[in-house]
Order: C-alpha cells, then sequence, then structure tokens
C-alpha cells in the first residue's frame, strides 16, 4: 500500500489528521505503526463509536481492551476484563457510529480492504456480515489466554528495534486469522501448551526484569512449573535458543548500552549486568561483539 493512501486509511480511523506515522518517537505509547505484513495500522488504543457521522474507509477494525468501564464504547462487557471485537466495513459508506481510536489499554488493529484481499481473505471478511444488503458489521468475541497474552506484547513489547517489528506482525497476524476464523467455530486450542507458554513468557519477563540476578536453570525451571529438563527445552523450542543463551545476550546487549550512553566502566557494567568477574565478562563481551567492551568508551 502506497504511504499516502496508507496515511489518508490512518487519519479516516483515528480521526487525528495532524498525526504523521512515522514522527513519534521509537516506543511512543501514543504513536500508530504501519505493519506491511499483514498490512495494517496497529494502535495502542481502542476503536470505539464515534457518531460523527464520518465517511469510513473500507475495512476491518479489531480491538483487544482490557476493560476500564469506559462509557460509549462499541465494545459489550466480558467477564474475563478483556475484550475482542471486530467492526468490519464493506465499502465507504457514512456511517453514524464510525470507527474512531480510544485511549483505552488495548491494542487495535485496522486493515484496509485491500490488505485483506491481499491476504487471500475476502471470503472470511465477507462471512462477518449477516446479509448481502448490510455495510457494515460488527462482531463480540471471547478472548484466549493465546490472544490476551499476544495482545499484551503487543501493548508493551519485551524487545525494541526491528526485532518488535517483526513481532508487532507476526502478532498481528495471529489476531487477524483468529478474529476471522472465529466466526466459522472455535480455533482449536489446548488449554495446557497455552498455559506453559504463559509462563515461559512471565519467566523470560523475570529475566529481563532483573538482568543482576544470579539466575539459575533450576529456579527458572520452578517458576515455570517444570522440570530442568523440560524447561530447557520448551524454552529452546519457544524462542529459538537456550534460557541461559538469552540470558547471557540480554546482559551483554545491557552492558553495551551502559557502556556507551551512561559511560560506566567496564568493571561496573559488568557487576550491574550481573557478572561478578570483570574478565569472564570481557570474554562474553568479544565472543559476541568481536572486539572488547573498552571500544565502547
Amino acid at each position: 500500500m502506497q504511504a499516502g493512501a496508507m496515511r489518508d486509511f490512518f487519519d479516516q480511523i483515528v480521526g487525528r489528521p495532524h498525526d504523521d506515522i512515522g514522527s513519534a518517537p521509537p516506543g511512543d505509547s501514543t504513536s500508530a505503526q504501519w505493519l506491511d505484513f499483514p498490512g495494517c495500522v496497529f494502535v495502542r488504543g481502542a476503536f470505539r463509536a464515534d457518531g460523527d457521522g464520518a465517511i469510513i474507509a473500507p475495512g476491518l477494525f479489531i480491538s483487544v481492551a482490557w476493560d476500564d468501564g469506559a462509557g460509549r464504547s462499541v465494545l459489550t462487557r466480558a467477564g474475563s476484563g478483556r475484550q475482542m471485537t471486530a467492526i468490519a466495513v464493506r465499502e465507504a459508506l457514512a456511517m453514524g457510529c464510525a470507527p474512531r481510536c480510544s485511549d483505552r489499554a488495548a491494542i487495535g488493529l485496522a486493515l484496509p480492504r485491500t490488505s485483506i484481499d491481499e491476504l487471500g481473505l475476502g471470503d472470511e471478511f465477507r462471512a462477518l456480515f449477516g446479509s448481502d444488503e448490510a455495510g457494515a458489521a460488527t462482531v463480540t468475541l471471547a478472548t484466549s489466554p493465546r490472544i490476551e497474552a499476544v495482545a499484551a506484547e503487543m501493548l508493551s513489547p519485551p524487545i525494541s528495534g526491528r526485532a518488535a517489528q517483526l513481532l508487532l506482525s507476526a502478532h498481528a497476524a495471529e489476531i487477524v486469522v483468529h478474529t476471522l476464523f472465529s466466526e466459522r467455530g472455535p480455533i482449536a486450542i489446548d488449554p495446557a501448551a497455552d498455559l506453559q507458554r504463559m509462563r515461559l513468557q512471565s519467566v523470560k519477563e523475570r529475566m529481563d526484569a532483573d538482568l543482576a540476578w544470579p539466575w539459575s536453570i533450576e529456579e527458572l525451571a520452578r517458576n515455570a512449573g517444570l522440570s530442568r529438563r523440560s524447561f530447557n527445552q520448551k524454552f529452546q523450542i519457544a524462542y529459538g535458543e537456550s534460557a541461559i543463551d538469552y540470558l547471557r545476550g540480554r546482559r551483554l546487549d545491557a552492558a553495551r548500552a551502559l557502556l556507551i550512553h551512561q559511560r560506566l566502566s567496564v568493571t561496573e557494567a559488568a557487576y550491574r549486568v550481573g557478572y561478578a568477574h570483570p574478565a569472564n565478562f570481557a570474554t562474553a563481551f568479544r565472543r559476541r561483539f568481536g572486539h572488547a567492551p573498552s571500544r565502547c568508551q
């Protein structure tokens, strides 16, 4: 989709024409992002009913929201405190209640009709409408633990930079698929596997939050409710590397940032990220980055 068309689509759905996608600093919670795949605008906020009679472009507007008791929302309350709603617009029309982005604790995805067609999901999109005459449809769906975990990661990604973009794109595609196919019947989800994934994610987040702690495989496995062997296998499958390799990489990346941006000494940076011996830190740093940590000062 061309940048100009994407920006026009964004202006219509968010209702803030002065916003410029890409102008906000990286990580700004108010910024919107265009995800080339699956071809959508991602916002931190929920789409709500805004009775301004606006002309709205055809597309699919998905919200996964944490219920905060907001008033005029198109989302109906769910007992779990999390809600998933899709607003489908078949063709450009004047809507008495147009989708707009609100500031709730939520994530929103807006796909123009062109993106839906390019994904080969036109039939599933049309199935959301109750009749051939309907111009718009609103569907409220039950959230699963899996979608809740995915939405939480999109709201606050555990990584940054290009990797965060890839994560957002993957999660956005998953939410779109769940939205379109849930109307045909529930997508099979293994509750045990989903709970296990959430536990692994919780363990990973605990490591991220306290890199200096002397984590052991035994402690991490215990926190995940798994044996040491099972934890090692499942973490490797989930994240593509062992827990120890992941922790080492996060520590060294954090130390490099401390050396560059805070001008700490090599010894202090090593201690800050959990290395008791600066010599071991220097060796590990050189292996990861190809040069001594002192070069970052």
